[in-house]
């Protein structure tokens, strides 16, 4: 599951986050991915945004890689406690 948010945020950056649990780690990049792009579409913002996305971009994969991947969103197991009756005579 790990690779496979990987691959996700190579292309969109936070998604991939998004997918291993993440939550707010993942929005945020999504929020200033966006907010990147805006400022790289100007001509002077540019020199802002585009240093912007790249580095979201970088963030994105190394919180990906360094996440564990059992907590996915999409392979959650749900454990309930299941009560156990006591046999007379056990303690």
């Amino acid at each position: 599951m790990k690779a496979i948010a990987i691959i996700i945020n190579i292309f969109f950056p936070g998604v991939g986050t998004l997918i291993v649990g993440k939550i707010g780690t993942g929005v945020t990049q999504i929020i200033l991915t966006i907010i990147g792009g805006i400022m790289a579409a100007t001509g002077i913002l540019s020199i802002v945004g585009i240093p912007l996305v790249i580095g979201v971009w970088i963030w994105a994969l190394v919180s990906v890689a360094g996440s564990n991947a059992t907590e996915t969103i999409i392979v959650k197991e749900v454990v309930r406690e299941v009560p156990v009756e006591k046999k007379e005579g056990e303690a």
